[in-house]
C-alpha cells in the first residue's frame, strides 16, 4: 500500500519536476558545491592548524644552540606571520613578544604585544597581551601608562591569572609612588585570590612588610625579585600554557 501511495504521489508530481527540472538539478548543483566546499574548508582548517603546530616544533628543534633572544623572537614572529589565524599562530606571536621583552627591546615587544591584542580581542592570550603591554610601559619607565593599562586589565580582563598579576604589579606601582592605602588593598586582593601561589604569598610577604614600617609611612621592602618586574630586571614569564 505505501508502494502504491508512493507511486501515484510520484505520478502527480512527476509534471511539475519534469517542466522545472533544469532548476531543480542548479538547486541540487548548488547545495552539493555548498556541501564540498564546507568539507574542504574544515579539511584545510584542520591541516592549517596541524602545519602550523608542526612549524612551532620545527622552528624550536632547528634553532641554533647559540640563538640569542633576538633570534628566537624573529623565528617565532616569522612562524605568526605565515600561520597568524591558527591557534599556534597566535601563541607563537605571544612567544615572540615575550622573546623580545626577555632581551630588554621592551619597545618592540610593546608593538608586538598591542599587536595581538588588536588582532584578537577576545582571543586565548587576550588578556595575557594586554597585561604584556602594560609591563613594557613599566619597564620603559612609564609608571603612569602602565598603571593605567594594568587597571585595565583589572576591570576588563576575563583572564583570573592576569588580573592577578596586574593587581600585584600595580600594587607595586602604588607603593614607588607611595600610595600605601591602595597598594595595600590590591595586595591584599592578590592575597585572597592565589592563597597558595607565589603572586599570593609574595603579596602577603608585602602586607606583612606594609604593617610593620615606621608609622612615617617608609616604603615596604620587596621580598624578592623573583616576580617583581623591575624596569631593569627580568620580568615574571608571560602564562601561555593555557
Amino acid at each position: 500500500m505505501e508502494t502504491n501511495d508512493a507511486s501515484s504521489l510520484l505520478f502527480k508530481w512527476w509534471p511539475q519536476i519534469e517542466a522545472n527540472k533544469n532548476r531543480i538539478i542548479t538547486g541540487i548543483a548548488i547545495v552539493a558545491v555548498v556541501v564540498l566546499g564546507y568539507s574542504f574548508y574544515s579539511w584545510h582548517h584542520t591541516q592549517t592548524q596541524i602545519d602550523a603546530g608542526d612549524a612551532v616544533t620545527q622552528a624550536l628543534v632547528s634553532l641554533p644552540a647559540n640563538s640569542d633572544l633576538s633570534q628566537v623572537a624573529n623565528r617565532y614572529l616569522g612562524i605568526s606571520d605565515e600561520y597568524g589565524s591558527t591557534l599556534a599562530g597566535q601563541r607563537a606571536l605571544m612567544q615572540g613578544a615575550s622573546a623580545l621583552f626577555m632581551a630588554g627591546k621592551y619597545a618592540d615587544a610593546q608593538g608586538v604585544f598591542q599587536r595581538y591584542a588588536d588582532a584578537h580581542p577576545d582571543g586565548e592570550f587576550s588578556g595575557q597581551a594586554t597585561l604584556g603591554v602594560a609591563k613594557c610601559m613599566e619597564a620603559q619607565g612609564k609608571l603612569n601608562d602602565a598603571a593605567g593599562q594594568y587597571q585595565h586589565v583589572i576591570n576588563d580582563s576575563a583572564d583570573e591569572e592576569a588580573v592577578i598579576a596586574a593587581q600585584f604589579s600595580l600594587a607595586q606601582i602604588d607603593l614607588q609612588q607611595k600610595n600605601y592605602d591602595n597598594a595595600a588593598q590590591l595586595f591584599q586582593k592578590v592575597m585572597q585570590s592565589d592563597r597558595f601561589g607565589i603572586l599570593g604569598s609574595e603579596a602577603a610577604q608585602y602586607l606583612a612588610s606594609m604593617q610593620s614600617r615606621p608609622a612615617a609611612g617608609a616604603p615596604a621592602t620587596a621580598p624578592s625579585a623573583a616576580t617583581a618586574p623591575a624596569a631593569k630586571g627580568t620580568p615574571a614569564p608571560f602564562n601561555l600554557s593555557h
